[in-house]
């Protein structure tokens, strides 16, 4: 069952949604009334859909994509300044079954040595970085399926 706000990945993530929301966003990528809309709804900065954010990216319509852009530079300016906003990235695992070849972590790497992070391990590693002044993480991980 496809449930959006799931913390189980095989609930969240389905290959039939996002093939669904890419054809919509293929189908109305020059949709000028439904792009406008999400523009106003993007204007009262209390979020967008996914399939929403893949339409407003696959827009073929140069004065609309101007547009997006401007709006985009408004709202990051609205939320965070005119600062840079770093994320800490956290590991979990460098286990992965895909071939990126841009990636090291890709199967065909027989370099490397394979980690999974545990439990334990992982909340270490969070209480590590918190302690050194890190607010934000960006979780990184190989595919393992």
């Amino acid at each position: 069952m496809y449930n959006v706000m799931s913390a189980k990945a095989e609930e969240f993530i389905s290959d039939e949604k996002i093939k669904e929301c890419l054809s919509y966003a293929e189908e109305n990528k020059s949709n000028k009334e439904l792009i406008e809309g999400i523009l106003a709804k993007a204007r009262d900065m209390k979020g967008i859909s996914h399939r929403e954010a893949l339409v407003l990216l696959d827009c073929e319509l140069p004065d609309k994509n101007e547009e997006i852009f401007k709006l985009a530079k408004e709202i990051k300016d609205e939320f965070y300044g005119n600062r840079i906003v770093m994320f800490a990235p956290l590991y979990l695992s460098n286990y992965c079954v895909n071939g990126c070849e841009y990636c090291p972590y890709h199967a065909k790497n027989k370099h490397i040595r394979r980690v999974k992070l545990s439990q334990e391990e992982i909340a270490k590693e969070v209480i590590a970085l918190q302690d050194m002044g890190h607010k934000r993480l960006a979780i990184e991980a190989g595919r393992t399926r």
